[in-house]
C-alpha cells in the first residue's frame, strides 16, 4: 500500500522501496531553500539559520489517510528546532515541507540523503470529501515554489535567537555575586554621602 501512495518522482517507473523506523516511514531532503552550504553530500546548516526544505519523497494520500510528521529524533537532538505543525490532510498530493533552525553556536552537518523525518499514517473512519479551494487537491504541490506559495512563506526570515543569547547557570551565578558584592559598596556610599555637612552658600 505504502508503495502505491508514495514514490520518489527522480524514478516515477522504479517502486520505491521504503525505509521504515518503527511504524513511521523514513522521509529524505529534496530541495531546499535557506542559507545552507553543500559539500560532498553534507548540508551544512550555519548557526541561526531557517531552512525551508521539501521532501525528496512525494506523497499522494486517498481521502480516508492522514498523516502526522515528525522530525527524526537523531536529528533534533543536534539542535534542530522544528517549526512544521506535522499534520498531513488527506488527499494530499505533493511533496511535504517542513522548516527547521539551528538555535545552537555551532554549525550543524546533516547527512544529505540520511533520513530527516517521519511520516506515520492513520486510516479515518470516514474518508473526506474533496476540497478544491485546497491547493493540493486542486493541483499538486510538486515544486518548492508551490510549496512556498502555499504557505506563504517569508523569504525574508526574521533574526534567531541560539543558545548564546541565553545564560548559563555558572553565568547567572557570577552575575549574582556580582550584585551581592556591590551592594554593600553602593550603600557605603549612599551613607558617606549622608554625613557630609551641607554646602553653605
Amino acid at each position: 500500500m505504502v508503495q502505491r501512495i508514495i514514490y520518489d518522482p527522480a524514478s516515477p517507473t522504479q517502486p520505491l522501496v521504503p525505509e521504515f523506523e518503527g511504524n513511521a516511514l523514513i522521509l529524505h531532503i529534496g530541495r531546499y531553500v535557506g542559507r545552507v552550504k553543500e559539500k560532498r553530500n553534507k548540508l551544512i546548516v550555519p548557526r541561526g539559520e531557517f531552512v525551508f526544505f521539501t521532501t525528496k519523497e512525494r506523497v499522494n494520500l486517498p481521502f480516508d489517510i492522514d498523516g502526522s510528521l515528525f522530525m527524526n529524533p537523531r536529528v533534533s537532538n543536534l539542535g534542530l528546532q522544528f517549526f512544521t505543525l506535522g499534520h498531513v490532510d488527506p488527499g494530499f498530493n505533493g511533496h511535504l515541507t517542513a522548516t527547521v533552525l539551528n538555535t545552537t553556536n555551532d554549525d550543524i552537518i546533516l547527512e544529505r540523503y540520511d533520513g530527516i523525518l517521519y511520516l506515520v499514517f492513520s486510516r479515518m473512519e470516514q474518508p473526506m470529501k474533496p476540497n478544491f479551494k485546497l491547493d493540493f487537491h486542486s493541483g499538486p504541490q510538486d515544486t518548492i515554489g508551490a510549496a512556498q506559495d502555499n504557505l506563504a512563506y517569508n523569504r525574508k526570515t526574521a533574526f534567531a535567537i541560539t543558545s548564546d543569547k541565553f545564560v548559563t547557570r555558572t553565568e547567572l551565578l557570577a552575575y549574582l555575586a556580582i550584585v551581592v558584592l556591590l551592594i554593600p559598596l553602593v550603600l557605603s556610599i549612599i551613607q558617606y554621602l549622608t554625613t557630609l555637612p551641607p554646602r553653605t552658600p
